[in-house]
């Protein structure tokens, strides 16, 4: 088991346009935290949508810079959708040595910050440690770790009360043209075994799961996002709030990529 690295803790939704985008989850029934921008070097902003202990980030470009040039070249070519997943770092630089030890090939760490508007006048640094991998672990799955320093700057008080219900990251969709070989890659380099699941092979990661599809003829990569909910009746009333379209399931409320920036996403009973 690796020691120095957790589940999820984090999914980037990469969008054009970022007030817009904010505007839109809202209507899901979330609450997001103030525009934030991240160091010169990163040449990016975001609102998140903080959980009790995990989060989805609305990603945008402000700036041309070597370190978002991956995004900037998405947003041109396939677009908005979810581009990648977080994984918690305890200690970012331990667990880039115990992941490069099970044969990946990580690039260097990068140490940046954002301002945080707190409650009354003022604002605090969010700070964080992060590392990509040089590679994705799949075709269209990018997986990086990301260390929080001021994790209370990263939660400030009050983000985490969601109109939805909204808890927690429960489970990501990955299409893949091989799921088995895709899920056990996956696994292989989280130290995790693989699982199988009704919708497909599963990887565990000690938080929100991982699951592997057949792309059947779609493009590779992470397509849908599913969001425990406290209670799907108040997650509905949300979104009929929003005006909103869902479809009803026993056991989730499934919400189209036209309103989500691209990421399927549903919401699940807790």
């Amino acid at each position: 088991m690796l020691r120095h690295t957790g589940g999820v803790d984090h999914c980037i939704v990469l969008v054009n346009d970022l007030a817009a985008a904010r505007e839109g989850w809202e209507r899901l029934g979330f609450r997001t935290s103030p525009r934030g921008v991240h160091s010169a070097l990163m040449g990016t902003a975001n609102h998140t949508i903080m959980l009790a202990d995990d989060y989805i980030e609305l990603l945008g470009t402000v700036s041309e810079t070597e370190q978002n040039l991956k995004w900037r070249e998405r947003l041109t070519g396939p677009g908005e959708g979810l581009v990648a997943i977080a994984l918690r770092a305890f200690d970012a630089a331990a667990s880039r040595a115990e992941l490069a030890a099970r044969g990946a090939d990580p690039l260097p760490l990068l140490h940046f910050g954002r301002a945080v508007a707190m409650p009354g006048a003022g604002a605090i640094e969010a700070r964080f440690d992060v590392f990509h991998l040089r590679n994705e672990t799949a075709p269209g799955l990018r997986l990086f770790f990301c260390r929080h320093l001021t994790p209370g700057a990263t939660w400030p008080p009050g983000l985490t009360d969601h109109p939805n219900g909204a808890v927690a990251l429960e489970r990501f969709t990955v299409l893949a043209d091989d799921p088995a070989g895709a899920a056990e890659a996956t696994a292989r380099l989280l130290d995790r075994t693989v699982v199988a699941g009704d919708d497909g092979l599963a990887v565990e990661t000690g938080r929100a799961q991982l699951v592997f599809a057949d792309a059947a003829g779609r493009p590779p990569g992470i397509a849908a996002i599913a969001v425990r909910v406290r209670d799907l009746d108040v997650a509905a009333a949300a979104l009929a709030a929003g005006g909103i379209d869902a479809t009803r399931r026993d056991d989730a409320l499934d919400v189209a990529p036209a309103a989500t920036n691209g990421a399927a996403l549903s919401f699940i009973r807790a």
